[in-house]
């Protein structure tokens, strides 16, 4: 709890620091810098928010005074505009002391919900043919000694990534499934001022899927390769997260701007309390 509300009295002072806060009527149940802060330390205690602030906070929380439509703008704003602040104050920092930042890029596929149910058409957080996406996959077989090559289905997004080696994130989105990691980056360049100036300005790598982007070094070294091997756990940790409560794309973007800030600068308090 104790790092919950520093993270809390951070996120307040910034959120008055770029005067991102709602008119002052009534006095909210809870302030939209204590659901930011709820959204970040999820990851490190993997509880839902709801959840959290019901056995930490107040028991009569209830899940309209967190996942209201309006209030999870203020809320992704306010998380979105810390995670680039910090991203450019690491930047700043390290061009001053002369140190090479290298970028990674990857994406994952996140499921919406399950692919029998998304057969019955009843899903309301996402709907559409684009949402459904084939994946082709090699496992090597010990029963058979070869690899086999299967596809598998799945209904929903695909997330993006783009982190340092350190693991920090600087930018993350997510698109329809279906769509290709290339044409997801490129139309993200295109409308983004910020992902166009990381790729331009620093080294960014990738794996063989996107071959043809020029921005993008494709990791062929070992080194490179094992540079690349965070990006991985990045992904692991976000098919492990638990989202929960959300029907609007809105909501999944603060919990992916939760997971990004808890992942870059919570990891390492994450492995002590394991340890």
């Amino acid at each position: 709890m104790r790092i919950y509300y520093t993270i809390s009295k951070i996120l307040k002072e910034f959120a008055y620091a770029i005067k991102l806060y709602p008119k002052r009527g009534r006095k909210p149940k809870i302030e939209d810098w204590e659901i930011a802060a709820a959204f970040i330390v999820s990851y490190l205690t993997y509880t839902p928010v709801l959840k959290f602030f019901q056995m930490n906070i107040d028991n009569s929380v209830r899940s309209w005074h967190v996942f209201r439509r309006n209030r999870m703008k203020r809320v992704y704003k306010l998380l979105r505009q810390f995670l680039l602040t910090t991203a450019f104050l690491r930047i700043f920092i390290a061009i001053m002391l002369g140190l090479e930042r290298k970028l990674i890029v990857d994406g994952t596929i996140l499921p919406v919900a399950n692919v029998s149910r998304a057969r019955t058409h009843k899903i309301k957080r996402f709907k559409g043919k684009a949402f459904w996406v084939k994946r082709k996959r090699k496992l090597y077989s010990p029963h058979y000694q070869k690899t086999i090559e299967f596809e598998e289905l799945y209904y929903g997004v695909l997330v993006m990534f783009i982190c340092d080696e350190s693991g920090v994130v600087y930018d993350v989105w997510f698109v329809p499934g279906s769509t290709h990691e290339v044409r997801a980056l490129r139309t993200r360049e295109e409308k983004s001022p910020w992902c166009k100036y990381l790729l331009n300005s620093f080294e960014v790598l990738g794996d063989k899927g996107y071959r043809g982007v020029p921005c993008v070094h494709i990791c062929s070294r070992k080194k490179l390769k094992a540079i690349r091997q965070i990006v991985e756990s990045l992904i692991g940790g976000t098919k492990g997260f638990g989202y929960s409560r959300w029907r609007k794309g809105i909501t999944l973007l603060a919990y992916l701007y939760g997971f990004a800030l808890g992942f870059s600068y919570l990891r390492n308090i994450n492995r002590r309390l394991v340890a």
